[in-house]
């Protein structure tokens, strides 16, 4: 067959060697791309300061509806603030994942007020003791001496707290009361966990609650201006929701694998599921997928869940979560691609194996519900599954990915509920098998023309000449490839639906192409039988 050197035409008459050097080989396949994840949530919008005790938190430098890449959690404070929600899941994504391709874009906060909720404090303290709070993953021992007024008690808690600069929230005082407010605008504020405890000389605790509550060494605590999200204490008064709009222009012209979203309404949901939708057209060929995780009820969870019904959206459900729950969304993100061997596990991830079985995916940071009336039943865990939620155990000091599902569970078909979108692998092996066809034919047929199939049934003859027959030819073999890789299967029983034709439009090809990929082992039953 002719060889054709591009850019050396056949009537070149002056004497020399010339060489083209070709780059690329063997096309990229999307194993091999960089995975990367996007969050989207608030920065500080304004600096936040204080009197009482002295506070000063930087604003964050980046401009909202603008992405940048973070190479660390640190960096991600200086561009959104110390913990903002944006520094926050950045930190959660670093810490399963020391080495990912981290993006974050911030939306404007809304013009609503920041979540609080009041500590108050009475009578001077007899005795020794201590305050401890337990702020999400966070511990916080604060002593109280003999003799202490409650405005020394507030101050000390307010310092201690502020002391620990990453947390979502700060501290002031006022006559003995201490107020937590949240660093961020809006309604999300209302979910984030404050918890108290007096704590005696013999490390007995006492939850201090919204009745006056007996240290045991003479002075009281009360908690007012609150809320609750099961047996949890949470802040409240956070108003006014955002908007992910301007966020999600600005993110539209690149692909990233995996987007973190602090958005859990339904309004801003609905936006970003409509782009991941649009993203994945033909004509764009951006493949992604969101995860988000709500700390609601299994009722409000699932009335998102199959309100949305996507394909591309994993609705992480995790009730009354210690931890913010976009931070557990955005370590659920990083774990999916990397898996969890940075978590005391063996699981690979998706960035390794799109088809890897995330079941008992462990999360680095992300803590269990600190009251067993809080954790999932084995009732509510099949019903989270059965309704599109990736529902979320505790394993030990932490929690584990029970099944990673979308959101897409019931979409009925002659009555029957279609779960067969139902595993994230799904998703993200169809993404990958596109992917891969798309950069393996894009570099397979560059330059290519196209000619009828032979009526011998022979590949074309002619140098960068191809046919239907000749084209599905390679996509079999690189079906067939995945297939060893275990990425799909069934290739070969399939053979009959895969079809190459030429279009209508001269010069254009369609093409059908079928992809099963291949299932997890998720559940095995079997009966141990007595035979003798």
């Amino acid at each position: 067959m002719p060889i054709t050197v591009a850019g050396l035409p056949a009537s070149r008459k002056t004497p020399g060697i010339y060489l083209n050097v070709i780059m690329g080989g063997v096309p990229t396949s999307a194993g091999e791309v960089t995975q990367k994840i996007l969050l989207l949530g608030n920065k500080i919008t304004t600096a936040i300061t204080g009197v009482s005790p002295t506070l000063s938190v930087a604003a964050g430098t980046q401009a909202n509806a603008s992405p940048i890449q973070c190479f660390s959690a640190d960096e991600a404070a200086t561009y959104f603030g110390r913990g903002s929600e944006l520094h926050r899941m950045a930190l959660r994504v670093f810490e399963q994942y020391p080495d990912a391709n981290v993006w974050a874009c911030s939306s404007a906060e809304s013009g609503g007020s920041r979540a609080s909720a009041v500590y108050t404090f009475a009578t001077t303290a007899t005795g020794a003791g201590t305050v401890r709070f337990k702020l999400g993953s966070k511990v916080i021992d604060v002593a109280v001496a003999s003799a202490d007024v409650v405005g020394v008690i507030a101050a000390n808690c307010a310092t201690a707290i502020n002391n620990e600069p990453d947390l979502p929230f700060t501290g002031q005082t006022s006559a003995g009361a201490l107020t937590l407010t949240a660093k961020c605008v809006g309604p999300r504020g209302n979910a984030l966990v404050v918890d108290a405890f007096w704590v005696s000389s013999a490390g007995l605790e006492t939850r201090i609650t919204t009745s006056s509550t007996s240290s045991g060494v003479g002075t009281t605590c009360t908690l007012a201006g609150n809320g609750t999200l099961g047996s949890e204490y949470t802040m409240s008064g956070g108003t006014t929701q955002d908007d992910v709009t301007a966020a999600l222009a600005a993110v539209a012209a690149t692909t990233y694998h995996r987007i973190a979203s602090a958005f859990r309404d339904s309004t801003n949901v609905d936006l970003i599921t409509a782009q991941l939708s649009t993203m994945a057209g033909p004509t764009q060929q951006r493949r992604q997928q969101a995860v988000l995780c709500s700390p609601d009820t299994s009722g409000t969870a699932t009335t998102l869940a199959t309100g949305r019904n996507e394909k591309r959206l994993q609705i992480v459900w995790h009730y009354a979560s210690p931890l913010p729950a976009e931070e557990v969304a955005a370590q659920v993100a990083a774990a999916r691609l990397i898996g969890d061997v940075n978590a005391g596990g063996t699981l690979p991830g998706e960035a390794s194996d799109p088809a890897a079985n995330l079941d008992g995916l462990r999360l680095r940071s992300v803590v269990p519900q600190k009251y067993v009336a809080d954790q999932p039943t084995a009732t509510a865990i099949e019903s989270a599954l059965n309704n599109g939620l990736t529902p979320l155990a505790p394993n030990g000091a932490r929690t584990t990915v029970v099944r990673s599902v979308t959101s897409r569970s019931l979409t009925a078909v002659g009555g029957t509920a279609n779960y067969s979108v139902l595993d994230t692998s799904v998703p993200t092996v169809m993404d990958y098998v596109a992917d891969d066809m798309q950069s393996f034919l894009g570099v397979r047929f560059a330059g290519f023309k196209l000619a009828a199939d032979s009526s011998d049934g022979q590949p074309p003859r002619q140098p960068l000449v191809t046919t239907p027959a000749f084209v599905k030819s390679q996509i079999l073999f690189r079906l067939k490839e995945h297939e060893e890789s275990a990425i799909i299967t069934n290739v070969d029983a399939n053979k009959a639906q895969l079809a190459v034709v030429m279009s209508a439009t001269p010069g254009r090809l369609d093409a059908e192409i079928p992809v099963d990929p291949i299932d997890g082992l998720h559940v095995f039953g079997g009966n141990v039988r007595q035979v003798a």
